[in-house]
């Protein structure tokens, strides 16, 4: 299996696959990693990861599945092929809540920050799924996070409307 990027989801993700397969590759695009230093210190640690730094995926290769990667190494400029049977992409995502950052409150990578209830910091807005702050960006927690929008939404506009 290969995991590209060097940030705290690909470091996760690498360290989790470790419990499935015999080898996992981290390729970086830099020399040195982004995750914080506990993720690190584990990765590290982890005999069955191998880091590949300074490295960006040139190619998929397969016909019907995947028979491995086409590396590019950004120092050598030499290419080599990786054969690996899996590729999880985990290069980091950035939200797309700027639009928002004069309405409600964001943290410091542009997340929207929420109370457990969903609330955002403007009175009657509420955000769900992986544009919050502290999303485990799964599918299921989304849905959970939306629900529990909803009811929070539900019960400000009852609340308003009593006061009304």
């Amino acid at each position: 299996m290969a995991v590209i990027g060097g940030g705290d989801t690909a470091i996760t993700d690498a360290l989790e696959l470790t419990r499935h397969v015999k080898k996992v590759y981290i390729i970086h695009r830099r020399d040195q990693l982004r995750a914080s230093q506990v993720l690190q210190q584990r990765a590290f640690a982890q005999p069955k990861l191998e880091f590949i730094w300074s490295t960006v995926i040139e190619e998929i290769i397969g016909e019907k599945s995947l028979s491995g990667i086409r590396l590019r190494n950004l120092k050598t400029g030499q290419s080599s092929v990786l054969k690996v049977e899996g590729t999880f992409v985990a290069v980091g995502l950035e939200p797309n809540s700027r639009q928002f950052s004069d309405v409600v409150k964001l943290n410091d990578t542009g997340y929207i920050v929420t109370d457990e209830t969903m609330a955002t910091s403007a009175p009657g807005i509420f955000a769900a799924g992986d544009i919050r702050r502290n999303s485990p960006r799964q599918v299921a927690a989304a849905v959970g996070d939306g629900a529990t929008a909803a009811l929070s939404a539900f019960k400000y506009i009852q609340e308003i409307s009593d006061g009304a």
